[in-house]
């Protein structure tokens, strides 16, 4: 990602620079990476080109929903994070609604029996925490909301126009050396380091690991740690599907969707790479 937005950087600055649009930006697939990379194009570019979206499937990716009994629910992506400041933006920009969180209550269950469970009694819930995984929930907690901290300076970088050439040069510029070797080392191993009980590894993380992403606690660090901050409490939805920011920031941009299946990506000498696509119909 870090070396797809260096080479829109370079782009966009040579074609602001000459003042010229020698081709209109091709965007491949229509999920939240994709309609925000448009919409984020045509706020650099400008109305005068047009941008181009190549989507095969349904426009919004991994933001999908499903419908039960006339009710839609979240099937892909389903919550956010409250310090996903693009997202907060897109909602109020689009002016859709937060979803109401539905109340409920945390259970850890071995298989067999529920070994812990959450009470309307907050003092309690602590003391039962602490009395089965000691201080673990205090120094996971702690260990990622650091990782979230420091991972916040991407939004300063971004907001000045920064570009990495690299994904490693992304890591390093917001957490040194430490980021980079969390992607190095297992989940496991950086909790265990970090003081965490392995009864709290086997009962609390290994289970939110297989929900968010159908892993074990022998992923990399880094990946775990964006994953247990998707467990706190601190989420958000959309109202009505979180799908809508796709297709609200395609509409926003006024960008130009084809229902097509790009098969390959050819660079030329000229630097210009093109798309070779099956188009099935235009939106």
């Amino acid at each position: 990602q870090a070396q797809v937005i260096c080479e829109f950087t370079k782009c966009i600055m040579q074609c602001k620079k000459s003042k010229t649009f020698f081709c209109a930006p091709a965007v491949v697939g229509a999920g939240i990476g994709g309609s925000s990379t448009a919409h984020f194009l045509r706020q650099h570019f400008g109305p005068e080109v047009q941008v181009d979206v190549f989507e095969k499937g349904e426009v919004g990716g991994r933001l999908a929903t499903v419908t039960v009994n006339h009710n839609e629910y979240e099937s892909g992506g389903s919550i956010i994070h409250s310090l996903n400041l693009h997202m907060q933006e897109f909602v109020k920009q689009l002016g859709l609604k937060y979803r109401r969180n539905v109340a409920g209550k945390t259970a850890v269950f071995n298989g067999e029996e529920v070994i812990l469970e959450e009470t309307d009694w907050y003092l309690l819930d602590l003391f039962r925490l602490w009395w089965r995984y000691g201080i673990s929930f205090i120094r996971l907690q702690m260990w990622v909301e650091e990782i979230m901290e420091k991972f916040m300076r991407i939004y300063k970088y971004q907001a000045h126009g920064y570009a990495f050439s690299s994904v490693e040069e992304l890591l390093d510029s917001l957490g040194g050396s430490g980021f980079i070797n969390m992607t190095r080392r297992p989940l496991s191993d950086s909790l265990l380091e970090l003081g965490v009980s392995q009864r709290f590894i086997d009962e609390v993380i290994a289970p939110v690991m297989r929900v968010n992403y159908g892993q074990n606690v022998s992923i990399p660090a880094f990946v775990g740690a964006v994953s247990l901050a998707g467990a706190q409490n601190n989420l958000w939805a959309v109202e009505g599907g979180n799908k809508q920011v796709c297709s609200g920031l395609l509409k926003m941009a006024n960008a130009n969707l084809l229902k097509a299946q790009v098969t390959s990506i050819s660079p030329l000498h000229s630097g210009i790479p093109p798309l070779t696509f099956s188009e099935k119909r235009l939106f």
